[in-house]
């Protein structure tokens, strides 16, 4: 198969115009035609840049991005392969300035979220946070077109929560706003409300590419179709591939029926099926398929490739008890293994219907010395000493996260209470003062967040600056336009305005600032003449900007480049001023400028929002200034708890400019005192040396330290626990069907096939067996060579139990006597 295409890959791979259904069953080589078909595209001028290929997984994606990395290696840089979480959170940064969200914002995980949660709203149990936070991503993912909206209160979004109230969820919202933090559910629901709202952004994204592709369209919800037909909306070029017989995510949301419903209503695209399965034996393959023909409505057909071995039988086991399965699944696999020094556990997988017969299972497997885990208990980036190390860098990236800095304090203990900590939070409301600004040297050299703001501006000189650029990759791209006025005593003295000849295409970008590549050829000077005369310029000023983070990085990052030295900068973001000092909707600056009815409003060009800019500092100035007195009160009783951590973090944030982030995360886990704090618990220590191994892994040497940092902490939240499990030591995982989903293992043990437990009571007693049947056929579909499936026939309770109903539907052929 390798070698050559068969003939329904062929067709599905040369069909590179219109729009594509693909149903692909397990097996099938649907990532290597996804493959394909992006190179055929390729070959017949679609440029790599207009190409879009979607998974569901990070695994997913790699699979992808190795494949395509050996066809086409020169292109894969300009290609988008992404998650659709990864998709959304770019897409929210490059149009971050227009929406008014922070670009530096970080992604709070599932854990993170539920702390914020218990915290919101004064829950002392998890139990009931993570409910509330299931039915807070179902509004959001679930949100119609009039509940979209970009301002940072969403009570029109939480009105169904009248349990918690509408009001104290949109409380959860703003928190996050402050924290300049995005939660799982805010990534898709942002991206709809941007393209909903926002006409000129949501032209931008449907021109954006010329050929779309989404991978596993039975995990897919409406809301996130909504993307993705409006980024094909313009070229017709979409393609879904899938497996519908694997549809278990219907619980989570997942809406492939009316999914491929409305997809076949919008594009009308030509379908096709891959049959031929060249993964497993002949045996398991037909064995699978036989299953799959009790579904109600089968959706594909799965068939032995002529290759495939024939295998061996499935094997039944039925235990008299719980305890007796597990020895038993422990016993076939010592019997695999026999006296292999380097058996290959790794390659074997227990599939369980639920994560108490995981525990069953391990803690049996535990006992016999075979090395096993589960992904609760493994949970990486879950664990304790991973997230207080994690949280050190959110704080060095985002200076703004106040949830990763009360982390820090607890571990090592820096004699920090709670009751400090509370006293400052409550104390701060009323004065634009936050918890984060204790750890700023230079809040408490001043006494006050804003002292030196206050001080410049009144009787000395800032900068109010602006940049346009080809786009937003601090590493690759380029800055083509720098406008600046300088003010002294807040009045307009100086201008500074030019183009930079770029060596990047603007691309895109174009549509946004209006400079082509021939204009700036022709307007632009050399970058390294344009950087001295701005540094010139600015001289030892402070620099304010709106969403000026972004700024400050890429014109540091291209000087740098061109050779021109850059001195240290000192800045000031409007944005967050703004967010402090002014109750409103939405931040952007156009938006800020129309609820304060600015003189002069921004229109993306860059001396325009430098005026917009001045007028709203000369809003903001007084606001600020009026409760300077108690932000001082505050630094004056509690700053010198926070001296030596302030030092430190100013250390981190420097070395985050120049250090690759393994050296940093290194260098923060000995300055910190984390790593010395753990040394007497050998599983935590060695857990911090393997995330120092994870950031060297994920390290891109390409971007800049800072940019791949912020790509590292963003792959950290959005990875799924079974993408470290299987980098971990060589150990059986011991995993439920559901997080099985998209692996294969040589050998797979379904356990607790019994009734009440596979198919569960609930789906028996509600009549509801076709999910779980579809479960059930995705556990037999993740076995290559070998199939155990065991039951028991008495439960911890004593009750007797009889095998699950669906061993009798595999056709008894197949099944060893």
């Amino acid at each position: 198969m390798e070698n050559e295409l068969n003939s329904q890959q062929r067709a599905i791979a040369n069909h590179t115009k219109g729009a594509v259904l693909v149903l692909a069953p397990v097996g099938t080589g649907k990532t290597r035609v996804l493959a394909e078909r992006a190179l055929n595209a390729m070959k017949r001028g679609i440029s790599p840049q207009r190409i879009l290929c979607l998974t569901f997984t990070n695994r997913a994606s790699q699979e992808m991005r190795g494949r395509l990395s050996q066809y086409c290696p020169d292109h894969l840089p300009y290609l988008t392969i992404k998650t659709f979480h990864g998709l959304c959170a770019s897409m929210l940064r490059i149009e971050a300035s227009q929406l008014g969200i922070p670009a530096d914002f970080v992604i709070y995980d599932d854990a993170d979220c539920i702390e914020l949660i218990k915290e919101v709203f004064s829950f002392s149990r998890d139990k009931e946070a993570k409910q509330l936070f299931f039915e807070l991503a179902n509004c959001k993912t679930k949100a119609r077109n009039f509940q979209l909206s970009l301002s940072n209160s969403l009570e029109e979004l939480y009105t169904t929560l009248e349990k918690y109230g509408a009001r104290r969820a949109a409380q959860y919202q703003a928190i996050l706003q402050k924290r300049h933090v995005l939660d799982f559910g805010d990534l898709l629901f942002y991206v709809r409300a941007m393209l909903h709202q926002e006409p000129e952004i949501s032209q931008r994204w449907a021109e954006k590419f010329d050929f779309v592709q989404v991978d596993e369209v039975q995990d897919t919800h409406l809301s996130e179709y909504s993307l993705v037909s409006h980024l094909a909306s313009r070229s017709g070029n979409l393609a879904m591939i899938g497996d519908l017989d694997q549809t278990i995510y219907e619980w989570r949301g997942s809406e492939p029926d009316q999914v491929i419903a409305q997809f076949k209503r919008d594009f009308q695209p030509t379908e096709y099926s891959l049959t031929w399965n060249y993964r497993a034996t002949k045996t398991l393959l037909q064995a699978a398929s036989g299953f799959a023909d009790s579904f109600e409505h089968r959706q594909t057909q799965i068939k032995p490739a002529p290759n495939c071995e024939l295998g061996e039988p499935i094997q039944i086991h039925v235990a008299k008890d719980e305890r007796a399965e597990a020895k038993w699944i422990g016993r076939q696999i010592q019997q695999l293994a026999g006296d292999c020094r380097d058996f290959a556990y790794s390659r074997v997988a227990v599939l369980a219907r639920n994560h108490r017969r995981t525990e069953i299972v391990s803690q049996a497997l535990e006992q016999m010395g075979i090395p096993c885990v589960t992904v609760e208990r493994f949970q990486f980036f879950m664990r304790q000493e991973v997230k207080d190390a994690l949280a050190y860098l959110r704080l060095v990236l985002n200076p703004f996260d106040t949830g990763s800095m009360r982390r820090i304090l607890l571990r090592p203990s820096r004699g920090i209470g709670d009751v400090t900590i509370n006293n400052v939070i409550e104390e701060g409301k009323d004065c634009g003062f936050r918890l984060t600004d204790l750890v700023s040297s230079q809040t408490l050299i001043d006494d006050d967040p804003f002292g030196e703001l206050l001080s410049a501006y009144s009787s000395l000189t800032v900068i109010v600056f602006d940049v346009e650029t080809t786009g937003f990759s601090v590493s690759q791209d380029e800055v083509v336009e720098i406008a600046a006025i300088r003010l002294f005593q807040g009045q307009p003295q100086d201008e500074f305005h030019a183009y930079i000849a770029n060596t990047v295409s603007v691309g895109d970008s174009e549509w946004i600032h209006g400079h082509s590549d021939r204009f700036l050829a022709e307007h632009g000077r050399p970058a390294q003449e344009v950087f001295r005369e701005f540094f010139e310029f600015v001289r030892n000023a402070m620099l304010i900007g709106h969403n000026v983070g972004f700024d400050i990085k890429m014109v540091t990052a291209q000087a740098q480049k061109a050779g021109v030295s850059v001195p240290k900068l000192r800045w000031e973001d409007t944005l967050e001023l703004a967010n402090r000092f002014i109750k409103t909707e939405r931040y952007s600056l156009e938006a800020l400028a129309e609820h304060l009815n600015l003189a002069h409003l921004p229109s993306h060009k860059a001396m325009d929002d430098v005026r917009s800019t001045i007028d709203l500092l000369a809003v903001l100035i007084p606001l600020i200034g009026r409760r300077a007195d108690y932000r001082q009160a505050l630094v004056y009783r509690y700053g010198e708890e926070f001296d030596e951590l302030a030092e430190q973090m100013d250390n981190w944030r420097d070395a985050s400019q120049t250090m690759r982030p393994s050296k940093l995360l290194d260098k923060l886990l000995v300055e910190s005192g984390l790593y010395k704090y753990y040394q007497s618990e050998e599983k935590r220590q060695q857990n911090l040396l393997h995330l120092v191994e994870v950031f060297q892994e994920q390290d891109n040497p390409n971007l800049h330290p800072d940019t791949a940092l912020r790509s590292i902490l963003e792959f950290t939240a959005l990875a799924k626990n079974l993408d470290q499990v299987s980098q971990n030591d060589n150990q059986v995982p011991i995993i439920t069907i559901h997080q099985s989903k998209g692996l294969e293992f040589d050998t797979v043990f379904i356990a607790g096939v019994t009734e009440d437990e596979f198919p569960s009571f609930f789906s028996v007693r509600d009549d509801n067996l076709e999910e779980e049947r579809r479960l059930f056929y995705v556990a037999m579909t993740r076995a290559k060579q070998r199939l155990f499936i065991s039951a028991y026939s008495r439960d911890f309770r004593g009750y007797s139990k009889s095998p699950g109903k669906f061993i009798n539907e595999i056709p008894k052929e197949y099944i060893s006597e």
